[in-house]
């Protein structure tokens, strides 16, 4: 009986659960920060993607104003499925040539598992693009 007890004492089948119960939440929540993080840079690149495709058209368009172009941003954003609200802001659309046209985004972008997850991290970030193009 000594015997069983001592080559239990010494054996190290239960170390492995513990240290699977231990590593879990942080190997969880490392992977969580990547998916999500990956889905902000995403959601960035369709700010800036959105953004150019503005000021591309404010610089070629003749006759056209501001307005258009937001609209034409906004429905940009909302066919490609942004999920967060947008704010476009575009100056210098009718303008003459070489004046400067801008198209600004600010958009919203939720951390749903992070900002519940990790005491400290927002539940959302402020994404922002800009672009300057000269007018045509």
């Amino acid at each position: 009986m000594l015997r069983f007890l001592a080559r239990l004492a010494k054996g190290e089948r239960g170390s492995v659960v513990v240290e699977f119960t231990l590593l879990l939440p942080l190997f969880l929540t490392f992977v969580f920060a990547i998916v999500e993080l990956g889905s902000a840079w995403y959601s960035k690149q369709m700010l800036v993607s959105a953004s150019r495709e503005g000021a591309r058209l404010g610089a070629l368009f003749e006759g056209g104003d501001d307005s258009e172009v937001e609209a034409f941003v906004a429905n940009l954003l909302n066919r490609a499925g942004f999920p967060g609200q947008v704010q476009v802001t575009s100056t210098g659309a009718s303008g003459s040539t070489g004046n400067l046209v801008t198209v600004a985004i600010a958009g919203n972008h939720q951390l749903s598992v992070l900002g519940n997850l990790v005491p400290g991290v927002p539940s959302s970030l402020i994404l922002n693009a800009t672009t300057v193009m000269r007018h045509e």
